[in-house]
């Protein structure tokens, strides 16, 4: 990968649906040139062009599990594994190495749904679950992928959105942007069969009203060397000095935080080329914040296997 590629991947995490003409253009490429990599870089590392769907304004709360395992065979963890990944609310799914085995994200409407969604899931897997813990409202979170190539994430400015009642044929757009961002509206007017500027209009209103809040990618760091690590903290520091700490530290691309969580209240990703590099970075965490900072976990996310909205999301009520 050169200097181009990770230009070309700077642009695509802030926006995967820039045209090619302007991408080739802000890169200092001809437009072929820009497809071909773009072609290049699919094949190689660049998983999926994804587009950030604000669930809340869709009625729906995210929640984040974590599940441990006991008396279970690889293959029985396999067919565990399959289950999540087929289930119909889960929205993020990876085997973890650490204190627990896997973590899911799974959405529902309220406290009340993901109790039945959970209960569902812990009888199909009573056997081997040998405990489990839900984190609920995340107040604040931050994406910095765009270190990974070099460049500063820019802070989106903040603007008044405007309100817009999603109806059916907003939802098959949305599952559509949801696969593949880069979907031209052709594309998806021969899919939903209605006319591209009817669907242009519609992503539009889907953006001005914050549904769509951005599209960026997911790739494979695996296939350039790294290691995805997540860090649990618990923190009694400042919000501002801690998320400042975070922003800019090389090694972290993303932070969510929590409240009502009793052991920690801050994941963080971090992209780790070896074990010496994590040190480095306790050590440097410990340094600013050993006083006010606690590591509860450090596990490594193994494998990501689900990536993407359920079909839940796009059901009607």
């Amino acid at each position: 990968m050169d200097k181009k590629d990770k230009q070309i991947l700077g642009e695509l995490f802030v926006n995967s649906r820039i045209s090619l003409n302007k991408l080739a253009k802000k890169v200092g490429v001809s437009r072929e040139v820009a497809n071909y990599r773009i072609n290049k870089l699919k094949k190689e590392i660049i998983k999926e062009f994804t587009t950030q769907v604000n669930i809340k304004k869709l009625k729906f709360i995210k929640y984040v599990c974590f599940m441990r395992f006991r008396g279970i065979t690889t293959k029985e963890e396999e067919n565990i594994i399959c289950y999540l990944k087929d289930h119909d609310s889960i929205m993020y799914l990876s085997p973890i190495i650490g204190k627990w085995n896997v973590s899911f994200d799974i959405i529902a409407r309220d406290e009340k749904e993901l109790q039945t969604k959970m209960m569902e899931i812990t009888s199909k897997c009573s056997d081997y679950i040998d405990t489990y813990s839900i984190i609920g409202t995340g107040i604040e979170e931050g994406n910095f992928l765009t270190k990974f190539v070099g460049t500063a994430q820019k802070a989106k400015p903040k603007k008044i959105e405007k309100p817009y009642k999603v109806d059916e044929t907003d939802k098959k757009i949305l599952k559509l942007l949801s696969k593949n961002a880069r979907l031209s509206y052709v594309e998806m007017a021969k899919k939903l069969k209605i006319t591209p500027n009817s669907i242009k209009y519609r992503v539009k209103n889907l953006e001005k009203s914050g549904i769509i809040t951005g599209y960026s990618i997911a790739i494979d760091f695996k296939k350039l060397g790294f290691e995805l690590y997540n860090i649990q903290l618990r923190s009694h520091e400042s919000d501002q000095k801690l998320t400042a700490f975070l922003k800019h530290h090389p090694q972290v691309i993303y932070y969510y935080k929590y409240l009502g969580h009793e052991n920690w209240d801050i994941d963080m990703g971090l992209i780790i080329e070896n074990p010496l590099s994590l040190r480095k970075f306790i050590i440097d965490l410990r340094k600013n914040f050993g006083r006010t900072t606690e590591i509860h976990d450090i596990y490594i996310i193994a494998n990501i296997i689900k990536e993407n909205f359920p079909e839940t999301l796009w059901k009607s009520n």
